[in-house]
């Protein structure tokens, strides 16, 4: 049985989810996500409540990805794999527009890491699925979304963010291989833009790809033929508490992936989902096995760990996220998070 990725030699060892664009409801109702300077605080380093003195480090690395956006005529168009309203190529460049906002989202980073006790933070950037009915042939598809890529890559590179930000690379958005041919083909596409991503640097360093299936998705167990530099297995025992969270970590053994560590809002006041949460803690820092015996090892010090924490709920109480809220609140939670991202047990 194989490890999980070396943390010596992994590209992340904390990688947030940093949800922008929009994200749109099953009713078609669409809900704004973006970051400002003051939500990244907590999320960067740590503060000791008893002194005031920041004694430690949250996350290491921010992906920035949107489910959907806007288009010009204010619908909902999905950036992942949709068949009713696929964005076309227009939608990803108000996606790429939504990144680089001014005082939101990375500036709003790279204001928060200035403010911070740390020199820079690493960061991730999602790439728009490329439907072939928006798109056509795989041909086209590979050079809409490295098009993209480099026109990331032109706006990134007139940004004065070197002392604060470094950018890493990207992450492929759909969590399943959709099409796989004969017609089109995902693992045609992803193996391609996978190249390109390799063939380009950042201050001298190739540039990375990363993934995040869940559990049992079409080709999960696949990322390393498909030219992934590290992927991460969702356990979606979060949200569905029919899926097995020692299965998905043992899976996760096995193919020497990380482990994503899922949860959203409700841990401020649902107890279920609270108790779902402290699961992945208890797992993560003891290991176990599945119903079949199999084995898998402590992901809190072995594992690079992928967050979900959700994305921004507006509702009569004002604008929510829930790392965010668990440190506004003085939630004792957000201290056990602090002491498992740094591979500690809590006093």
């Amino acid at each position: 049985m194989a490890p999980y990725p070396s943390l010596r030699n992994s590209p992340i060892d904390q990688l947030f989810l940093t949800y922008t664009g929009y994200s749109i409801g099953t009713d078609g109702t669409p809900h704004y996500q973006f970051w400002e300077c003051t939500d990244f605080l907590p999320l960067l380093f740590h503060t000791d409540p008893a002194t005031g003195l920041t004694d430690g480090v949250m996350f290491t690395d921010f992906l920035f990805l949107a489910l959907g956006i806007l288009n010009q005529s204010g619908e909902g168009r999905f950036l992942a794999r949709h068949d009713k309203a696929p964005a076309n190529w227009n939608e990803w460049l108000r996606y790429m527009d939504e990144l680089f906002l001014c005082d939101r989202n990375l500036d709003a980073l790279c204001q928060a890491v200035r403010c911070s006790p740390l020199s820079r933070t690493n960061v991730w950037i999602a790439l728009p699925y490329p439907n072939p009915q928006v798109f056509g042939d795989d041909e086209c598809r590979i050079q809409a979304v490295v098009d993209w890529m480099c026109l990331f890559l032109e706006r990134w590179a007139t940004k004065p963010w070197q002392d604060c930000l470094c950018l890493r690379g990207f992450y492929w958005l759909q969590e399943s291989l959709y099409f796989q041919g004969p017609e089109y083909d995902d693992r045609r596409v992803i193996q391609a833009v996978n190249a390109a991503i390799h063939s380009c640097k950042m201050a001298g360093q190739p540039l990375r790809s990363i993934w995040i299936p869940y559990q049992q998705a079409a080709g999960w167990n696949e990322w390393s033929q498909l030219g992934f530099d590290l992927a991460f297995l969702q356990p979606n025992a979060y949200f569905n508490p029919k899926k097995s969270l020692d299965a998905a970590a043992v899976a996760s053994y096995d193919q020497q992936m990380g482990v994503e560590i899922e949860f959203d809002l409700g841990v401020t006041y649902d107890q279920d989902k609270r108790a779902r949460l402290l699961e992945y803690l208890r797992a993560g820092a003891a290991g176990g096995t599945d119903r079949q015996g199999q084995s898998y090892g402590p992901f809190q010090y072995d594992s690079p760990l992928a967050w979900y924490t959700g994305g921004w709920f507006f509702g009569k109480n004002g604008r929510k996220q829930a790392m965010v809220s668990l440190y506004q609140s003085g939630d004792p939670l957000y201290e056990q998070l602090f002491y498992f991202l740094n591979g500690m047990t809590p006093p």
